[in-house]
């Protein structure tokens, strides 16, 4: 058996080994990137809730077996940095890549969710690992695993790792995620309150960026949509990656871009990453099996990029940026709790029971932090963790040897990289059993995937129960039973629970038990107007002959797709007062912000100004025209 699995390993090593010495590269990349580590920069977090994330980390974790087809051929259609020639050995190899890309997807993610986790307060930063599937109309989508992104969160970082479909071409310029070499792509979006004018996205790798801003533009209407139709919000964002795999690129026309550079900083644009192709350390990576090694990731990139979202964090209202997630969260307890959060109001009746929404959503958030805690455990730091930093080392030695043999036009020693490559997958024994003699191994091993547990699986099961057996597989502890403190007012209750299901139905029932559901508060016929909208809209706060008055919340759609949100104070259904607005038109890309002074529904005093590709600026404004530089001191902004 043994020799068996030797030789199997070496067939595929055979054949990576001829792959490499067949290209005249050297397969090179940056040393840096362009986000630097800055450990002295601490998060800071003036947010009055604590029913909330800073920070979810959405990633690519598995691939339903039904969707593999389509996933391998979107991967081949939607190259990143060439067109593939492809025929029948390059597409097995393809799928081979496509299926490593999801393992080292899981396994790189957890090096950003370590740094974020050691850096940011306890329970503020959630997994988010995906499945890949086929939606109803057979197309390439993907949904969460865990219920992370149903916890209000500051930031969403979705992540994952690149190569280029073409193996022949892993020594040239194309991107390359093998070894030392890592091609990482993300994305950071957010609530579309946190920055109105690119509807919350605020970064995204430079091929992401059509499928970013369209999937935030949408996630922005459904949301509204959803608010003033009174529909529960069910969209679910797919990956912004599995986004451009079934749809390409797309066109970004007009969308206000800025570098990753500080000079435009302040403008209000999407930060455009470079794609880089990252050369992790060469002595790190050669000693990544050594216990209690380093972390050559980290080092590179990761602590980087960690600098850059604690950056972002401390720029921005933690409480505005979660405003609106949390109404939603709160309308899963009681759909006339969230629509009175709307209104701003903080009576007593509603004080208590928002006290205790958040609460139980606050505890929510530190069961699924345990879920997160428990998966990295088993992804990273269990025998998973340990077989993909064996893999990653092999793969290194083989780049090492290929690139001496470059420098050295000796291509008759080529065997001997199969041999020092082939001993690191013979005799190693990371559990009870050798895993490098099983069947698994062969399918996960070099160009493969740890994905492909999807085969031991029946082709026939629900996905949901492909994904829980998979995490199971991936970390046996997240089943575990969980025990959480909920604490409001004078009250204290433990919760305890082995899933997130069960422990969502008990919060729901010490919610219904500790207090009535609300009835409905507002009048759903209540108007809420703007001068340049011929149609009215909704208003939820108080009401006085069928318009809007006091504080609350306001939304026009109009016919053509336009659109305007307040929140802050109306008086006959108009804005008038210290609020917020979000003016959309169809016709322009993004849309323009005002916080400040109103009257009448127009700007109007001092006004905080955001529009698409300018820096913020303090304006005096009078019936909604613009007369000039305003004092920054006199702005008067509202209160989340």
């Amino acid at each position: 058996m043994k020799n068996n699995s030797l030789t199997a390993v070496l067939g595929v090593l055979i054949a990576a080994v001829l792959l490499l010495s067949g290209c005249a590269g050297t397969a090179r990349g940056k040393d840096s990137s362009v986000y630097q580590h800055d450990g002295s920069l601490e998060v800071v977090d003036l947010s009055r809730s604590d029913a909330d994330a800073m920070v979810v980390i959405r990633y690519p974790a598995i691939i339903d077996e039904d969707a593999l087809t389509s996933y391998y051929r979107a991967f081949e259609a939607h190259a990143i940095g060439g067109s593939p020639k492809v025929d029948n050995q390059t597409r097995r190899d393809s799928e081979k890549i496509a299926q490593a890309l999801i393992s080292k997807s899981n396994y790189y993610s957890m090096s950003l969710y370590r740094e974020l986790r050691d850096r940011l307060p306890k329970h503020s930063v959630l997994l988010s690992p995906h499945i890949l599937e086929l939606d109803e109309q057979n197309r390439l989508t993907s949904r969460p695993l865990l219920a992370s992104e149903e916890i209000p969160s500051v930031l969403t970082i979705d992540f994952s790792v690149y190569s280029f479909p073409d193996p022949r071409k892993m020594m040239d310029s194309p991107p390359l995620t093998f070894g030392d070499i890592v091609t990482p792509l993300f994305v950071v979006h957010a609530n579309r309150w946190m920055r109105p004018s690119t509807h919350g996205l605020l970064l995204s790798s430079e091929p992401l960026l059509g499928p970013a801003w369209t999937q935030s533009e949408i996630q922005a209407d459904r949301q509204i949509e959803s608010r003033l139709y009174d529909k529960p919000f069910e969209f679910r964002r797919p990956l912004d990656y599995v986004t451009f795999l079934q749809k390409g690129s797309q066109s970004a026309v007009d969308v206000p871009l800025k570098s990753a550079g500080e000079s435009r900083r302040q403008v209000v644009a999407v930060e455009v990453h470079p794609l880089e192709k990252i050369r992790m350390d060469a002595e790190l990576v050669a000693r990544i099996t050594h216990p209690n090694a380093a972390d050559p990731f980290a080092e590179d990139f990761v602590k980087g990029a960690a600098t850059r979202i604690v950056t972002a964090l401390n720029r921005v209202d933690h409480d505005r940026s979660t405003f609106f997630a949390r109404q939603i969260a709160l309308s899963r307890f009681d759909p006339s709790l969230g629509e009175a959060f709307l209104s701003l109001s903080r009576s007593e009746d509603i004080r208590a029971r928002l006290q205790m929404g958040e609460a139980l959503i606050a505890a929510e958030k530190k069961f699924l932090s345990a879920q997160s805690g428990s998966l990295y455990a088993g992804t990273f730091e269990g025998t998973y963790g340990d077989q993909m930093r064996q893999m990653i080392a092999a793969e290194y030695r083989l780049l090492e040897d290929r690139r001496d043999l470059a420098r050295a036009q000796n291509w008759s020693t080529a065997l001997a990289v199969v041999a020092v490559a082939g001993a690191a997958y013979a005799g190693t024994d990371p559990g009870s059993s050798n895993f490098f003699q099983s069947s698994t191994f062969y399918n996960a091993m070099i160009l493969s995937s740890f994905a492909a547990v999807n085969s031991a699986l029946s082709k026939r099961a629900e996905s949901k129960t492909i994904g829980e057996n998979f995490l199971v597989q991936m970390a046996p502890a997240i089943n575990r039973q969980v025990s959480i403190q909920v604490e409001w007012l004078e009250s204290r209750q433990e919760i305890t629970a082995s899933d997130f299901s069960e422990f969502r139905e008990k919060t729901l029932g010490l919610y219904q038990s500790s207090a009535r559901s609300m009835e409905h508060v507002f009048d759903p016929l209540c108007e809420f107007r703007h001068p340049a909208m011929q149609q009215s809209g909704r208003w939820f706060g108080l009401c006085r002959d069928g318009l809007g008055m006091s504080s609350g919340y306001g939304l026009i759609i109009g016919d053509d797709g336009s659109s305007v949100e307040f929140v802050g104070f109306a008086s006959q259904g108009l804005a008038t007062g210290t609020g917020a607005m979000i003016v959309r038109s169809p016709q322009e890309t993004g849309a323009d912000y005002f916080e400040g002074g109103f009257e009448a529904g127009l700007p109007n005093g001092v006004v905080l100004v955001e529009e698409p590709g300018r820096k913020p600026r303090v304006r005096n404004f009078q019936a909604g025209r613009d007369t000039g530089a305003a004092d920054a001191d006199q702005l008067t902004l509202v209160k989340f």
